[in-house]
């Protein structure tokens, strides 16, 4: 006796009858046509059947196969059928469960929404144009209402005789009747509208296995109005995944490639009776499970992360499109999912690592998954945050990068591109540009390359050549060249680049040393170079540094850490207004976008600021010990240099190492003389000598605020 009654007549109720098939779960089958019979599998312990049934002869199937478990896989578009297979269920107290088509989201100003058939042929009537129908042979009969119908509207319906001899008597035949099978891909769809020249569109909202997302792109693509003929209601149920783990727990059978029926957390229920009434709970899904630190060690899927480039599925590797086919499940952002999956394929919307894992191990019944990143994998992207959650055969397919893409279509070599990414991150782009010749980045922002192009303005770099990108690869592609000036301000697509060339690129030194004269001072004081090339080597910067300058005057010392920390930040300190002005010219004089300007006292403007890596204290106005304290608390092995000129400080520095928890303590005075020329003669002229004391924080703990690295967002 079968165990399941299964009304199948959609793509998603023949994978359900393949996967009752292939677990050994007997099942009746039923379909209402004699082709979507030769659609299924044939045996395995299935029994098919193409008959359609009235109410009253599905009491008596049910009642014949003893109550059997009873799903609803028919068409969204077919209420009756289902208002039959609810009632027939309450009639005979089977369980039933409808299995629900994922519906696709549009931009609304993309698409002319109706209600149904007639209301669309109303509103074509008042258009002028060709029409491609594909909304199904039963719906034709609507369109012979339009004023010149025979020539006006191409009819798309399946290959078969009965259904060619209706539409014949119709008055659709020879050139408009098109009879194909499908599913139908996005190229195709905008390759018969191209040759038919058609300017409307008209489709049923059936969701992605039925092929919506791939008639809504070919609409877009070719400037064709996509008529939608919206759900005749809004369904409850379960998606397939849900389906085949909901069979895989009621008959105990495992999952290939999948968890043992009872591991998964998802929560789902069949109808008792007729729609409307309390989901019964699912054996197994009382409590969730959590995930937590640990990553189960087995009940994985084959899973790839697979980079897709650009977005448009034409970018795509043949390895990448292979595995994007073969998969039963799509992870990722939603633009990005969108436009790769395949209509027979779950979809689900997410990017963060943990969420991923989550939904994956959500769906058991998906054996195969691929989850889609933007360009290459190994470009910006989220894989290497992605692998932590996942299991360790997980496959990384590699994919073509943006930096790549771009250049090729500026014919511009990239292996010299210095690459970058300001999207969901701060990177200093303004140092980069002023010291390399080709610099790409991804900006993530509709602001972002105008505020570049701003600063590159501010900072004197006005003669660079900016290339920006926009939607690569997409048929809306743009790629525009010309000045900083030609872009700043502008707004542009958030999925933008940016290349920028600067023929006069300077590298920084590889060491400190820039000369006095080269700062702007005026008749602030100012750490002399020598002193200056002492105390940055005892500091032992970093590229990536975040350093306190307590006491910045010039910005002589603010400066130099910030064109050698690079990737770094320098938090320049200073409460005296002349100097923080001045502070702000040397800034820009030397396009330091690394260095930010805090005007007011330490400790207390420290405390707003992230944990140093570094500290120079240069003038403490006697809150020496207080600003040390400070910042040996937000990172207790923060390194430490002091500059001292009065005794004073000098004997407060010293206790401060004594009694605070530092190591590696050092003490140097640094006696400088000068030549100075008078008449014919050189004459060396000694500076007041300098105290220059350093230390490392002797902690353990990792600083309060410790950066760490993070994958690009969607």
């Amino acid at each position: 006796m079968c165990k399941l009654l299964l009304f199948a007549g959609t793509r998603e109720g023949r994978e359900l009858a393949e996967f009752c098939g292939s677990r050994g779960i007997s099942a009746q089958v039923c379909v209402a046509t004699e082709y979507g019979e030769q659609l299924l599998p044939k045996g395995q312990g299935l029994k098919i059947s193409h008959q359609r049934l009235t109410k009253q002869e599905m009491e008596g199937l049910m009642e014949e196969l003893q109550g059997p478990l009873v799903i609803d896989a028919t068409h969204p578009y077919a209420a009756a059928v289902t208002e039959n297979i609810q009632a027939a269920c309450q009639k005979t107290g089977c369980q039933y469960l409808r299995l629900v088509r994922e519906e696709t989201a549009v931009r609304d100003e993309d698409v002319v929404w109706v209600d149904s058939t007639r209301s669309a042929v109303d509103y074509l009537e008042g258009q002028e144009g060709r029409i491609l129908a594909v909304t199904g042979s039963k719906e034709l009969a609507e369109y012979t209402r339009l004023t010149n119908y025979r020539e006006r509207v191409f009819a798309r319906v399946l290959s078969l005789a009965s259904v060619a001899a209706s539409c014949r008597e119709l008055g659709f035949e020879g050139k408009n009747l098109i009879c194909m099978q499908g599913p139908f891909s996005r190229e195709l769809n905008a390759a018969m509208i191209r040759q038919l020249g058609t300017r409307f569109l008209v489709t049923k909202e059936s969701g992605s296995t039925g092929g919506f997302l791939e008639k809504y792109q070919a609409a877009r693509d070719t400037g064709s109005v996509l008529v939608v003929i919206g759900r005749p209601r809004r369904e409850e149920g379960l998606s397939l995944s849900q389906c085949k783990e909901f069979l895989a727990r009621r008959f105990c059978v495992p999952e290939e490639g999948g968890a043992e029926p009872g591991q998964s957390r998802d929560a789902a229920g069949g109808k008792s009776g007729a729609a409307g009434k309390e989901k019964a709970p699912v054996p197994g899904r009382e409590k969730a499970v959590d995930l937590g630190e640990e990553r189960p060690a087995a009940g994985w899927p084959a899973i790839s992360l697979v980079g897709i480039g650009m977005g448009d599925s034409g970018t795509m590797t043949r390895e990448a499109w292979q595995a994007i086919r073969e998969a039963q499940l799509i992870v990722g952002a939603e633009r990005m999912v969108k436009a790769v999956a395949f209509p027979d394929q779950e979809r689900a919307f997410a990017y963060e690592p943990r969420k991923i894992a989550r939904i994956i191990r959500e769906h058991p019944g998906c054996r195969r998954v691929a989850v889609v990143l933007s360009g290459d994998v190994g470009f910006y992207s989220g894989a290497r945050k992605l692998l932590e959650a996942l299991p360790e055969d997980t496959r990384l397919i590699c994919g073509i990068s943006s930096p790549v893409y771009f250049c090729s279509r500026l014919k511009i070599a990239w292996e010299d591109v210095t690459m970058a990414s300001l999207h969901g991150r701060a990177q200093n782009l303004i140092g980069k540009i002023r010291t390399h010749r080709k610099v790409f980045a991804l900006v993530g922002t509709e602001g972002g390359v105008g505020e570049l192009c701003q600063k590159l303005l501010d900072y004197g770099l006005s003669q660079v050549r900016v290339h920006v990108g926009q939607r690569l690869s997409y048929a809306d592609e743009q790629i525009s060249s010309g000045t900083p000036a030609d872009f700043a301000g502008r707004l542009t697509d958030k999925l933008s680049v940016v290349l920028v060339e600067n023929p006069q690129a300077r590298q920084n030194p590889v060491t400190h040393g820039i000369p006095d004269e080269a700062f702007l001072r005026e008749k602030v004081p100012m750490t002399k170079e020598e002193v200056r090339d002492i105390s940055l080597s005892k500091l032992r910067l970093t590229r990536q540094a975040v350093i306190y300058d307590v006491g910045a005057g010039t910005g002589s010392v603010s400066i130099e850490m910030a064109l050698q920390a690079e990737e770094g930040t320098v938090y320049a300190v200073e409460k005296k207004p002349e100097a923080v002005e001045l502070l702000k010219k040397n800034k820009k004089k030397f396009a330091a976008d690394n260095l930010e300007i805090i005007e007011g006292l330490a400790p207390e403007a420290l405390r707003g600021l992230p944990a140093p890596s570094h500290v120079f204290v240069g003038g403490s106005s006697g809150n020496l010990r207080a600003i040390l304290q400070l910042a040996l608390n937000k990172n207790p092995r923060v390194r430490i240099v002091v500059n001292a000129i009065a005794l004073e400080t000098v004997a407060e520095a010293v206790v401060c190492l004594k009694e605070l928890p530092v190591t590696d303590t050092d003490i140097v005075q640094v006696s400088v003389a000068r030549a100075r020329k008078l008449g014919s003669y050189q004459m060396m002229m000694g500076q007041n000598p300098v105290y220059v004391l350093s230390c490392s924080g002797a902690g353990d703990q990792e600083p309060e605020n410790t950066k760490k690295d993070g994958g690009e967002s969607p």
